[in-house]
């Protein structure tokens, strides 16, 4: 939990849980080792397609893994925000959705809920930790918004 700033209320961060980031750090160490492999079993001949390949494979799971790391969604009392700290230093910058523009609160298979804003918005919230909390913590600010996929068949 930090503190907002402009309203000096408390801010609710939701983060990935560990063992999806472990996993993609083991995907960067394995991708890395095919690229090793490779240099080693073919030191004299290197195609460059297969290798360029691999480094694209390499590439690829490296950038996940730093994306899944830097993944954050903040509560707090004006409304929820997605932020991602790799894509706000390359100039991608987040917007709040506020609790009263959320038109429709989307969940599917009681593990992701997807936000829909009156301004045709769409916030995903999968895979965090405390993904309950953030569900309540959703359902209670948005009163007002429809409520559908498996949250039409639960009471609120």
């Amino acid at each position: 939990m930090i503190i907002d700033p402009v309203t000096d209320r408390d801010v609710l961060v939701f983060e990935r849980p560990p063992v999806p980031r472990i996993i993609s750090v083991a995907a960067v160490c394995a991708s890395a080792a095919l690229v090793f492999n490779y240099i080693a079993r073919n030191s004299g001949e290197i195609d460059a397609f297969p290798f360029s390949l691999l480094i694209l494979l390499f590439l690829g799971t490296l950038a996940a893994a730093v994306v899944q790391y830097g993944d954050h969604i903040y509560c707090s009392e004006v409304g929820v925000m997605y932020e991602n700290k790799l894509l706000r230093m390359l100039g991608r910058r987040s917007r709040w959705m506020r609790w009263e523009d959320i038109v429709e609160i989307r969940e599917i298979k009681n593990r992701v809920l997807i936000l829909l804003s009156s301004d045709g918005r769409r916030m995903l919230v999968d895979a965090i930790v405390g993904y309950a909390f953030a569900r309540a913590e959703i359902l209670r600010h948005a009163p007002h918004a429809i409520l559908s996929g498996t949250l039409a068949t639960d009471e609120r």
